[in-house]
């Protein structure tokens, strides 16, 4: 782009959608303080840095997969890309989309431009879903990876009117950042960070692309009306097959995981003892809570000993999983074993457990 590009025409839309989501998580932010337990300079340090109060994500609507899987809380899709999990991740975000907004506001108007954000969102949550890449999405990247992405169908293929307007970005550049982009979310899980939704990226620059080729058509000669027709049923077919896969993506191991912890979560251990016995047995912390739900469930206990005892092969001083080995042999009539354990686990807690307490008591009845 060149050093100061002012597209004509307001932005009236894309300053709406940045108003909104600004207003909804300042709305949250109150919130997380108010329900805070304390407001040290610390605690508000945190808060600044970090959104940390989850339970407030996901009761205004953020993208929790399980929560559709089990209640089939589809709204999800279209509220999570409103929310913002910290200033940081708002205001990059925010910035993103003035960025890219207002370029496509100016050759397709406001309310096209509310589809293609909308549009966009939704086909990138529902693709992170899909996916099953992550317990909890918010954030309005999908949004914006598809308003740019239309930016660049705009710039390549657009009329002479929109080229005109559009003359003084680059192409090489914008594609450029998308392509870096795309990159840096396939990299950054290689080494062991995943903060960022990359198949919600990828299905919302997808779709976005796809909405702007059928803005971008004229639809005055037949090729331009089969082109129009192809690209219509790429996004349909496409929608219905993601949603199809977002329905119960069984083939993923995350599927599994975040449904066992959800049941756990509910107190279901019941039903959540499937879903353990579907994931691989090479991590100690799904290992352990696999056991602790057999435990909770009453069911298969010699199979959930051996679960414990290869997460206590890995931390044999671990409190919990101390706790997990004293319940399931209290569990097994192995009382003074399971006491043992129990005591363990308590001398091994850095801070007190009350469930420690209370297996402790149960075990002698």
């Amino acid at each position: 782009m060149s050093q100061n590009p002012r597209p004509t025409g307001a932005a009236r839309a894309t300053v709406a959608l940045i108003v909104c989501c600004t207003v909804v998580f300042v709305a949250a932010f109150i919130v997380a303080l108010a329900r805070a337990e304390s407001l040290d300079i610390w605690a508000l340090a945190r808060y600044l840095v970090l959104f940390e109060d989850l339970e407030l994500l996901e009761a205004w609507g953020a993208l929790t997969p399980a929560n559709i899987w089990i209640d089939g809380q589809w709204w999800r899709l279209a509220s999570a890309g409103f929310l913002h999990g910290s200033w940081l991740h708002l205001g990059l975000n925010m910035l993103a989309m003035w960025s890219v907004g207002r370029w496509t506001e100016s050759i397709w108007g406001p309310w096209r431009q509310l589809a293609l954000f909308m549009a966009s969102s939704l086909g990138g949550c529902l693709a992170s879903v899909a996916w099953a890449e992550s317990p909890l999405v918010v954030g309005a990247s999908a949004g914006i990876f598809g308003i740019a992405g239309g930016l660049l169908v705009a710039r390549l293929w657009g009329s002479e009117s929109v080229q005109r307007e559009l003359e003084v970005i680059s192409t090489r550049r914008l594609a450029g950042s998308l392509g870096f982009w795309i990159l840096v979310g396939f990299g950054l899980p290689l080494v062991g960070v995943n903060i960022l939704a990359q198949a919600g990226h990828v299905g919302g620059l997808v779709v976005g692309m796809l909405v702007a080729g059928l803005f971008t058509l004229e639809l005055e000669t037949l090729k331009q009306r089969l082109v129009a027709g192809a690209l219509s049923l790429g996004l349909v077919g496409g929608a219905a097959a993601c949603t199809w896969m977002a329905a119960e993506p069984s083939g993923r191991d995350n599927y599994h995981l975040f449904l066992a912890f959800e049941h756990l979560d509910r107190g279901e251990p019941e039903l959540a003892v499937p879903h353990f016995e579907e994931l691989p047995e090479d991590d100690p912390v799904i290992n352990n809570a696999a056991a602790y739900a057999m435990a909770e469930a009453r069911v298969e206990l010699d199979r959930a000993l051996e679960l414990v005892n290869l997460a206590l092969e890995e931390d044999p001083d671990n409190a919990d999983y101390l706790d997990t080995l004293g319940w399931i042999e209290c569990g097994l009539g192995r009382i003074e074993d399971g006491r043992a354990s129990l005591e363990r686990s308590k001398a091994a807690a850095s801070r007190e457990i009350p469930e420690i307490d209370e297996h402790l008591a149960a075990c002698v009845e």
